[in-house]
């Protein structure tokens, strides 16, 4: 049902649908990965499998939301076969950085700018500094605590 709705939205919005994911790509210049998200478990399922492959061997930049579909939350990508290597261009971690960070070696940015205090102590980790009033804030590849 939630799907259903999402694409009624999508269709309201003027999203276009395409059945050939390889060949659509050849008409746009950057990637939005938003295919799964940081709960993704388990085996990639059809038609997925595609996707994951275009984008491990497109030149095009993708940026891929809180987790690369087909990583794990905490291991990362997956040490072999499908998604093994996708790489992002870049990673937009939303609240916080996620264990998988580790693994990453793009651009790396956090848009978490709303988490209280008293959550970042609970969960043991830093809200980075935010410059004005900008929502995003790009962090440095290692040293982050997560």
């Amino acid at each position: 049902m939630a799907l259903k709705r999402l694409a009624k939205q999508l269709e309201d919005l003027e999203v276009p649908f395409v059945d050939d994911f390889p060949s659509a790509l050849k008409s746009t210049d950057h990637i939005v990965d938003a295919i799964f998200g940081f709960s993704f478990s388990g085996e990639v399922r059809e038609p997925f499998p595609q996707v994951i492959k275009s984008l491990e061997e497109t030149k095009l930049p993708v940026t891929s939301v809180d987790a690369p579909s087909s990583w794990d939350i905490e291991n990362g990508p997956p040490k072999s076969g499908l998604g093994s290597n996708f790489m992002p261009a870049t990673l937009v971690s939303l609240t916080a950085p996620k264990p998988l960070v580790k693994h990453f070696t793009g651009r790396h940015f956090v848009g978490g700018r709303f988490v209280p205090p008293f959550i970042a102590k609970k969960y043991d980790f830093e809200v980075p500094e935010y410059q004005g009033i900008d929502q995003v804030v790009e962090v440095p590849p290692s040293g982050q605590k997560l």
